[in-house]
């Protein structure tokens, strides 16, 4: 399990509990060999560092929450990304219907359409290999091949 540094969870509660029994373990020792004079002494040293630990668990989480909008260095070091590219919704819808739909069916007519507005207006030219070869509309395959061939010419 990794550490989550940025919230308190049950884990967080149950290393207290262990970090608590831990202390006790080494605490009980040390006040029954002072006696009784001394016990309470040994307690509020031992109080004393188990808040230390709380105190110090709280403060990390403090710290990473107050740093949520700033960068850590690991994402300062990581090179940026370019802008997005603005997609045709359409496009994307063609792509999302190939991928969940047959290989072998033909495309939606108002798919096609638009495939075939997107040759006129970036002017390019199907090359014969890249043609439906049937006469109505492509099939899914067909307008995959076509869709890369405008990506790769414009």
């Amino acid at each position: 399990m990794e550490p989550t540094p940025d919230r308190i969870t049950w884990v967080t509660i149950v290393g207290w509990l262990m970090l608590a029994g831990v202390i006790a373990m080494v605490a009980v020792p040390i006040g029954l060999w002072v006696g009784p004079g001394g016990q309470p002494v040994v307690a509020r040293i031992a109080v004393a560092i188990f808040c230390i630990g709380i105190v110090y668990r709280l403060g990390v989480v403090i710290r990473h929450a107050v740093m949520v909008d700033q960068l850590s260095p690991a994402e300062a070091a990581m090179p940026r990304q370019a802008a997005s590219v603005a997609t045709d919704p359409v496009l994307a819808g063609l792509v999302r219907e190939v991928r969940w739909h047959a290989m072998w069916g033909a495309v939606a007519p108002a798919l096609w359409a638009r495939l075939q507005q997107l040759c006129r207006q970036r002017g390019a030219v199907l090359p014969a290999e890249l043609l439906p070869r049937t006469a109505d509309r492509p099939t899914w395959r067909e307008a995959e091949r076509i869709v890369r061939f405008l990506e790769e010419t414009t």
